[in-house]
């Protein structure tokens, strides 16, 4: 019975130490926000939060700024387990470069050693060349080097970068982008992953920000994702259980 009792205990202290911090119950309510903005406009799309999963989506959400450029949000999901996923397009009818951008904060609870990662894709298209002009799309982080930032929070909102910031400057048809068919390109996906240690967080912010050639359009789309890891006590206590384990089938053998 002592036998028994220990390897319980034992793996209840495993199950309990790794168990990810974001396994606990953390959820959207009213800190799950989304800000687009259009040059110097800004817009804050209502977060709509699923009661049961705390998780928070927005779809086919449409801003229009000065000069008929718009800024879509077509689907975003803010997961304080915490993941960002998101689809975002821009059109910029002015005659002149346009800055757009989507910045997307959940409420997370991580510390300690911690795995991130991310990726982005575009898609252009040159309305230009639609409209009978001279072909070229090109796309340039706002502030460079590039259009993804993503980062970690803490109580007193000092930042940690995750390391996983991505999407260059790109020019459809060339480069890392695809050739055209018809007036679109697609470029990309450009992907990064990094683990690093801090935290306490309570919350991650995403930010794509962009500088879009005029009379074209944008779509852009992506994720960012984030777990901690067992700490050395954690794999100590779940060494710990194995040998526990192993020595419980030694005595269930010769009884």
């Amino acid at each position: 019975m002592k036998k028994l009792l220990g390897l319980a205990l034992g793996f209840a202290l495993v199950a309990w130490t790794i168990t990810p911090v974001f396994a606990n119950n953390v959820t959207c309510g009213t800190l799950c926000t989304a800000t687009v903005t259009i040059g110097s406009q800004i817009f804050t799309p209502t977060v709509t939060v699923n009661t049961d999963t705390g998780v928070g989506t927005i779809s086919n959400f449409i801003a229009t700024g000065a000069g008929g450029s718009t800024a879509t949000i077509q689907s975003l999901t803010l997961n304080p387990d915490p993941g960002v996923i998101f689809a975002v397009a821009a059109t910029n009818l002015t005659g002149s470069p346009q800055t757009f951008a989507f910045a997307f904060s959940t409420p997370i609870a991580l510390s300690g050693t911690i795995n991130a990662a991310s990726s982005i894709g575009y898609t252009l298209t040159d309305g230009n060349a639609i409209l009978g002009g001279g072909a070229g799309v090109s796309i340039a982080p706002f502030s460079p080097p590039n259009i993804l930032v993503a980062n970690d929070f803490t109580a007193a909102l000092a930042a940690t970068n995750k390391g996983v910031d991505v999407g260059p400057a790109a020019s459809g048809g060339t480069g890392t982008c695809g050739a055209f068919v018809g007036a679109t390109s697609n470029c990309g996906p450009y992907a990064a992953t990094h683990t690093f240690t801090g935290g306490p967080f309570t919350s991650m912010g995403v930010v794509v920000a962009f500088v879009l050639t005029a009379d074209d359009s944008a779509g852009l789309s992506g994720a960012v994702s984030q777990v901690s890891t067992p700490e050395p006590a954690s794999l100590l206590l779940m060494g710990s259980g194995f040998l526990g384990l192993a020595g419980w089938r030694r005595y269930r053998s010769r009884r």
